[in-house]
């Protein structure tokens, strides 16, 4: 195995955890964000990612900031969003937008259709992570 392969297993199991237990408990822990800073940037430093700290990463950080602090979104969401922003490739953030909305549209309908009523809240994590890994893909 190479370090280049076992840095992406180390990204997708670090994703799909978070993303499970926020689908679970609709919670993304301090923990959890600050194990991902341990083990997962340096393991995206490995697979060749650009950590770029630029004005899109700036503008990025303050909206999501605006929508935790107006609560359109939880705040483990924003850290979340927080904790990717320096790895994102903002010159190619349509079809990750595109795929986060539908993520989080499908959850939206998934709730609808089994539990009759209209969520009160969404997980956004699997969302947010699927489309990350989607711009950092392409």
């Amino acid at each position: 195995m190479t370090f280049d392969s076992l840095a992406l297993v180390i990204c997708i199991v670090w994703a799909v955890t978070i993303a499970t237990v926020d689908l679970i408990t609709y919670r993304i822990s301090n923990r959890s964000l600050a194990s991902g800073v341990f083990l997962v940037w340096p393991a995206l430093l490995l697979i060749e990612q650009r950590f770029l700290f630029t004005l899109p990463a700036l503008v990025l950080v303050v909206v999501a900031l605006a929508c935790g602090f107006a609560s359109f979104v939880g705040m483990g969401d924003v850290k979340l969003l927080l904790f990717l922003a320096p790895w994102l490739h903002y010159e190619n953030l349509r079809n990750p937008l595109i795929l986060l909305i539908g993520f989080s549209w499908l959850q939206l309908m998934a709730e609808l259709v089994f539990k009759r009523r209209f969520p009160k809240r969404i997980a956004f994590a699997p969302a947010i992570l699927a489309a990350a890994a989607l711009n950092m893909a392409t």
